[in-house]
């Protein structure tokens, strides 16, 4: 099977994550961000919509995470504890899957700094992740991130989140590999490099 070009993978990934719902998306990943819950009624007044608007579009949005007193508390970054942690201006948050992680600081503008395991040898792997693009500090060096760039657009967090993985090394996603055929493997750079145009094409962030 050949492998996929970087601008397949950026080019497919786009195409699938895209909603008309990207003002909102990225208004709760920043507020989230601050490291609280958010209420309906502040996003609908940031948003300038009723609250009645606010839930039709909260409704395209099926994977979005709620409190018991129905405040937001996620979105892609979320304050409900998964395997990817992320560190942003001190803030301890969680990310739905490893290509978030370098997908959400130039969201974001601000670097983060993140931290999850390798679910073959469950060795920890760290990095940080600038808005610009840039990786540093990867540990261990030759991680890697894995992910499928066909899955369900209405059931994202199921069908993409749960299978973008990073792994201590290539040898390490043999596993993952044998019951992900269609999967890509990425280095860290490479990843960031695509999130970086998802980024700009799903969120309108600026490069």
């Amino acid at each position: 099977m050949s492998v996929p070009s970087l601008e397949a993978i950026t080019t497919g990934l786009i195409e699938q994550l895209q909603s008309e719902q990207k003002e909102l998306r990225l208004l709760i990943l920043r507020r989230v961000s601050q490291g609280g819950p958010v209420s309906k009624a502040q996003l609908a007044s940031e948003l300038h919509i009723s609250e009645d608007e606010l839930e039709k579009r909260l409704h395209q949005l099926p994977d979005t995470e709620y409190n018991e007193n129905g405040d937001v508390v996620g979105w892609g970054v979320t304050l409900v504890p998964t395997r990817h942690h992320f560190q942003v201006n001190g803030k301890q948050l969680y990310t739905w899957c490893a290509f978030d992680t370098v997908l959400f600081p130039p969201c974001l503008g601000q670097e983060a700094h993140v931290l999850s395991h390798c679910p073959t040898t469950g060795e920890p792997i760290s990095f940080v992740a600038s808005p610009s693009g840039a990786i540093r500090d990867l540990s261990p060096t030759t991680s890697i991130l894995a992910l499928l760039i066909a899955f369900d657009q209405n059931r994202v967090r199921q069908t993409f989140c749960e299978n973008a993985l990073f792994f201590s090394s290539e040898r390490a996603a043999t596993p993952y590999l044998a019951t992900h055929p269609n999967a890509v493997l990425l280095s860290l750079e490479q990843a960031s490099q695509v999130g970086q145009q998802v980024a700009a094409a799903c969120f309108g962030i600026k490069k």
